[in-house]
């Protein structure tokens, strides 16, 4: 008994152990190295391995970089509002009204996302420069007497690529919620005398919420690192943490001020998580 239950322990170690070396060399590492390195002595092509707070006391200290974080906060949660209005109606629809054909519009959805990042975003800036489908299409309607540059290098040129970026991201989990909910509490509740909206608030959300936090934290956190998308469809004019870091590390070669504001974007992403995890009352869901 006593071996066949070490037979079940080694069995279970192996199989977690790729998992665990897998986040503990490519993230705990990292991680606690970019923490380390933020409290050092840095400047340009230069580290000195000596406890400071100059790192974080030069970004707090400038007005600069906390109006790009003011700004980094806003496209993104601005980019997550919209892509629940819009993700959620369609993963309900896949998940709730469309029996036949849900597969191959999921299968649909993914495909863009195998097209190379770079061409996606690059696609965009055609679509939204003067003489793109959109300004094209306004000139021909009257609105404009000539082409016009309408979104480009702006915030709404940053929120309209990212929700298209991480759309497929929201609907999938949305989808896979709705749809393991079972018919037979749906049954129960119309018989008991509840009607479609109240099946719904009641039932469909609440059951969904998990669903929906899946896709936030999936998405947050990567969104509010970005700096390609800012780079190419934001212009200089825009800026996101995501492209202070990245300057930070490959133009400016001050790696401990890079890695302090690596560490001030993770924790703000984690209070925020924090935050909505309170607020929503997913605490007693999760």
């Amino acid at each position: 008994m006593k071996t066949k239950s070490l037979k079940t322990h080694a069995a279970l170690m192996m199989n977690i152990m790729p998992s665990f070396v897998y986040l503990l060399l490519l993230f705990y590492v990292p991680m606690v190295l970019m923490m380390v390195i933020s409290f050092w002595k840095s400047g340009f092509m230069m580290l000195e391995p000596v406890f400071t707070l100059d790192n974080y006391r030069n970004f707090f200290h400038n007005s600069q970089y906390l109006q790009i974080l003011r700004d980094t906060l806003v496209i993104t949660t601005g980019s997550m509002f919209m892509l629940f209005v819009i993700g959620y109606p369609i993963g309900y629809f896949l998940g709730r009204v469309v029996k036949k054909y849900d597969s191959l519009i999921l299968f649909l959805m993914i495909v863009p996302v195998e097209i190379g990042f770079l061409v996606r975003i690059y696609a965009w800036k055609i679509i939204l420069s003067k003489t793109g489908i959109i300004s094209s299409f306004l000139v021909y309607i009257g609105v404009f007497k000539e082409p016009a540059r309408i979104f480009l290098y702006s915030k709404a040129a940053i929120i309209l690529v990212l929700i298209h970026e991480w759309l497929p991201y929201v609907v999938i989990p949305v989808t896979i919620a709705l749809k393991g909910i079972e018919p037979a509490t749906l049954e129960a509740a119309r018989d008991l005398g509840a009607d479609r909206f109240t099946i719904f608030r009641e039932i469909i959300f609440p059951l969904s919420i998990p669903g929906l936090f899946a896709s936030f934290v999936l998405i947050f956190i990567p969104m509010l690192g970005e700096f390609a998308i800012p780079t190419i469809v934001g212009g200089s004019s825009t800026y996101m943490l995501g492209n202070v870091i990245n300057n930070q590390f490959m133009a400016a070669g001050n790696w401990g001020f890079g890695s302090a504001i690596g560490v001030i974007l993770l924790f703000a992403s984690t209070l925020l998580i924090g935050l909505v995890i309170k607020v929503s009352g997913l605490e007693k869901l999760l």
